[in-house]
């Protein structure tokens, strides 16, 4: 039996300043011999969302994702306070991505990515 990930795609997402906004991925297999996809049960992973700069060298966020589901969602809670103080006058732009590590094993994984642009 063979088993691959799916591939993730891009998702370029808008962050609004002041308001509360989750951000977050899913994960699914799909079985090459059937064909059938499955989720992969995160309940027991750790999630993380990072924002970065554009060019992707300096992370100037980061949130624990506190929704793990056992059908393949990482689910990170963004607060309304997250975007207030002043570097976030300039920071309007860069990538963001959603990884997930299994604590016992150490695999990583990333399930989610793409670029924001942050709006008042």
């Amino acid at each position: 039996m063979s088993v691959t990930g799916k591939k993730i795609g891009r998702l370029d997402i808008r962050l609004v300043r002041g308001d509360t906004q989750r951000v977050g991925g899913r994960w699914r297999k799909r079985n090459l011999t059937t064909g059938q996809i499955t989720p992969v049960d995160l309940s027991a992973w750790k999630g993380t969302l990072e924002l970065r700069s554009p060019d992707g060298r300096e992370q100037w966020y980061t949130q624990a994702c506190a929704t793990m589901t056992d059908d393949g969602y990482a689910i990170c809670d963004v607060p309304a306070t997250a975007f207030t103080a002043a570097d976030w006058d300039v920071r309007r732009t860069g990538q963001w991505k959603v990884a997930v590590r299994h604590p016992l094993t150490g695999e990583r994984k990333t399930i989610g990515w793409g670029y924001w642009t942050l709006s008042d």
